[in-house]
């Protein structure tokens, strides 16, 4: 059990979280996830037991109301991720991710399948397991971290909900993970953060997205059209994928300044990764993996037009057109 976390990487987490008066910033994916915060607190709580503070930011929307109750004041939203003077984490997030000002961090930690050869830092350790969880549970082991009922709960939540309750998309040390965190668990607190009560908005972009809905066999397509808040269309997309027939779905959303499209599949033969790099590479970063990929492009001159209500109708069908015609493309490509 748990072989990746070796001494010499033990070694040197110890002295990055071991310096006296210095303080730590970890930083979570956009519209971070269960696994995003959950293994972001993990690292808080490494940092403190080496007596070092630490702070959590994120940027976008947290959709688990309850979650957001849980973690309380351990996490801090901010508009944007700009590089501090003290020492910087990264934790579920790529330095790639980023599109805006190019930050040095000093730690990576997370889990992918892309290119990871330019990342720069003074200690890494990105894996190809489904969650970053299992990554940070293997650290509270094998350092010898106590783990609270509370943290506890939300690493398990976070495994059950990347992995469908490790019915899919799993590894071993995912598997391993579980085993070893389980004994820990609230299991009331886990059955709240399992069925949270879902935002107004969502229901408002579920019913707009059901409107503009395209399916072609089990392909669906459709946006949510012009949002103040883009961070409801990954749930609108899960919800896509309830529809019968329905095993790919993508859902994108515009707002004042960037279009945003994220995708979803639970066909084992598609990457959704690679096919959004074949429709939208060229207009911005696509993140994510396998299963589920995403990515924001900059509306440019065109949010200009967006901002005269008589044109949106006609930017929309537009950005429509031009979304659906790429993405259903590189689906029969692949």
């Amino acid at each position: 059990m748990f072989k990746s976390f070796t001494f010499w990487k033990r070694r040197a987490l110890k002295k990055l979280l071991s310096q006296p008066g210095k303080r730590l910033t970890i930083y979570t994916r956009n519209n971070p996830d269960s696994d995003s915060l959950a293994s972001s607190l993990a690292l808080k709580h490494i940092a403190e037991y080496y007596n070092m503070d630490a702070d959590i930011y994120y940027t976008g929307v947290i959709q688990n109301k309850t979650l957001i109750n849980v973690l309380g004041d351990d996490v801090i939203k901010v508009e944007a991720i700009t590089q501090p003077r003290m020492e910087t984490a990264f934790v579920d997030l790529m330095p790639a991710e980023l599109t805006g000002e190019k930050i040095t961090p000093s730690i990576v930690i997370g889990h992918t399948l892309g290119n990871i050869e330019g990342i720069r830092c003074a200690y890494r350790d990105i894996r190809t397991t489904e969650t970053t969880s299992s990554i940070l549970i293997e650290y509270l082991n094998k350092l010898g971290v106590a783990i609270d009922k509370r943290l506890a709960t939300l690493l398990l939540f976070a495994i059950r909900d990347k992995t469908r309750t490790l019915i899919t998309n799993f590894t071993l040390e995912d598997i391993e993970a579980y085993w070893h965190i389980h004994k820990y668990v609230d299991m009331e607190l886990l059955v709240s953060l399992e069925h949270p009560s879902v935002r107004f908005e969502t229901f408002s972009d579920l019913s707009r997205a059901i409107d503009n809905k395209i399916i072609k066999g089990a392909y669906l397509f459709t946006t949510v059209g012009f949002v103040k808040d883009p961070g409801t269309i990954p749930k609108v997309c899960k919800y896509m994928l309830d529809i019968e027939g329905v095993s790919t779905a993508l859902v994108f959303a515009v707002d004042a300044s960037r279009i945003h499209i994220y995708a979803e599949s639970e066909n084992m033969e598609l990457n959704m990764k690679n096919i959004l790099r074949k429709a939208f590479e060229d207009w911005g970063e696509v993140t994510g993996g396998p299963f589920h990929a995403s990515t924001s492009i900059p509306l440019g001159v065109l949010g200009i037009v967006a901002e005269d209500e008589k044109s949106k109708p006609l930017l929309l069908k537009t950005i429509t057109d031009s979304i659906s015609s790429r993405y259903f493309y590189s689906l029969e490509a692949e």
